[in-house]
């Protein structure tokens, strides 16, 4: 994923609702602890989501909807892009896998 959709994000704000956690940006971060985000962007959508009116009483496709509908949230979850993971590649030459150590077939 190139970053964070609307879809994505509305499923994470409608879980946080749900459980009674705030949209404060302290929980907007812990939530998205897999992007990169910033205290400032994080005071930024904190904001942005305030004007939005978001409730508890709203379903998933409803919060998708006032976010897509929101210039700015939009223009901010393009900037939000996920934290780069480690890739480890193995080769291997011969037979056999890579499980170390000697292996005893009982027939």
């Amino acid at each position: 994923m190139e970053f964070l959709t609307a879809t994505v994000f509305s499923g994470v704000l409608y879980d946080m609702l749900k459980c009674g956690a705030g949209l404060a940006s302290d929980n907007i971060k812990k939530k998205l602890q897999d992007w990169l985000i910033d205290d400032n962007m994080a005071s930024n959508i904190e904001a942005e989501l305030a004007k939005l009116q978001l409730s508890d009483e709203m379903s998933e496709s409803a919060i998708a909807k006032k976010l897509t509908s929101s210039d700015e949230i939009t223009k901010i979850l393009k900037e939000i892009k996920p934290i780069n993971q480690t890739t480890i590649t193995q080769t291997h030459s011969g037979t056999g896998d890579n499980i170390a150590g000697n292996k005893v077939i009982n027939n």
